[in-house]
């Protein structure tokens, strides 16, 4: 079944007794053992990893990341030629969130570039069975060498590797294999969702220049341009369920065993929610925030603040540095690729 509809995608996020996540993303696999990631996970398993994830997102956290955010920012704008010409996927909003998610994370300043190209090629793969391609492999073993590191030699640093290296689930932790399970799930998270996000809101902002002009005048609506982009970019475009029990969603049966692929960016285009010219980029849309970026329900992205101070960083710099921001002539948007991403492989800008 696919659900496209704004009201229906509520329904069925909210349905988490009837709609399993149990290989969400996944259509089939041919390994032996698929590991029971956070988003592939229900209550009670999901409970336990949400909580112990959950505070290296809550709001003091984020806070205390907001500063160190904006100077990653501000440090790779530095790195640009002046008045361009320059990238804003992969010289800005790429390396940023790579960055930002490594750290978070724990991983080593100097593996971030190596661990972002890895979860790179995986995501590409996706709903297709990861677990069988070589970097998937690579990508275990690195992470899980991480993980038996940790418990030698704890970090100073309250990160989440560490969270999930000490965590316990009635006595029991996590085994080396399922930290590493874990960390790969936040950094696929962190990573392209949020980059492909900047990349599509500038692109918007600035193909219509009246809109950037706009900003450059009021900087209040920088929070209406940073929900728009969430709302029209979209950038998981979907999620899988499957039914354990008959349920309905808006109205119409979906029995047991009934797989269900949820639009997330049909649902975000819905013109009865959006109104008639939903699919159009407004900045003054009054209920953009109503947007399923993030998700909704048990499910919805515990990294939801943190991209958000990301995208908000970048376009608060753009505007203040580069006030004479346009496309590079000659640019034609092609699509990143990937059944499960959707963003802007490119944005070549000069200034």
């Amino acid at each position: 079944m696919l659900v496209t509809t704004h009201e229906a995608t509520r329904q069925a996020l909210l349905d988490h007794a009837s709609l399993s996540s149990a290989g969400n993303f996944i259509l089939h696999t041919g390994s032996e053992a698929v590991p029971s990631l956070i988003s592939q996970s229900d209550p009670p398993e999901h409970t336990f990893l949400r909580g112990v994830l959950r505070p290296a997102f809550q709001r003091k956290a984020m806070v205390n990341a907001l500063p160190w955010i904006g100077e990653l920012a501000d440090a790779l704008i530095d790195r640009l030629p002046a008045g361009g010409p320059a990238d804003i996927v992969t010289d800005l909003a790429m390396p940023l969130t790579s960055s930002v998610i490594g750290r978070l994370v724990g991983i080593p300043e100097a593996d971030w570039s190596y661990v972002s190209r890895l979860c790179l090629d995986l995501s590409a793969h996706v709903p297709g069975d990861i677990f069988a391609i070589p970097a998937w492999t690579e990508l275990e073993e690195y992470l899980t060498r991480l993980a038996i590191a940790r418990r030698t030699q704890p970090a100073k640093a309250d990160d989440i590797l560490t969270r999930l290296v000490t965590a316990e689930d009635n006595g029991r932790g996590l085994t080396d294999r399922e930290v590493a399970f874990h960390t790969f799930q936040v950094v696929v998270a962190g990573l392209e969702s949020t980059a492909y996000t900047i990349g599509w809101t500038v692109y918007q902002l600035l193909v219509q220049r009246a809109r950037w002009e706009e900003l450059l005048a009021d900087g209040s609506l920088i929070a209406s341009a940073r929900n728009e982009g969430l709302r029209h970019c979209t950038a998981i475009q979907w999620v899988m369920r499957k039914a354990v029990a008959d349920t309905t969603i808006d109205g119409v049966a979906v029995p047991a065993g009934s797989r269900v692929v949820i639009s997330l960016e049909s649902a975000n285009l819905d013109e009865t929610e959006f109104g008639s010219d939903a699919a159009e980029f407004d900045l003054h849309r009054g209920n953009s925030r109503k947007h399923f970026a993030f998700g909704h329900g048990i499910h919805l992205c515990l990294g939801s603040e943190l991209s958000q101070i990301e995208i908000t960083s970048i376009l608060e710099r753009l505007l203040d540095r580069m006030p004479g921001l346009r496309l590079a002539d000659g640019f034609t948007p092609q699509d990143a690729g990937g059944a499960l991403f959707r963003g802007l492989r490119h944005l070549p800008v000069v200034w």
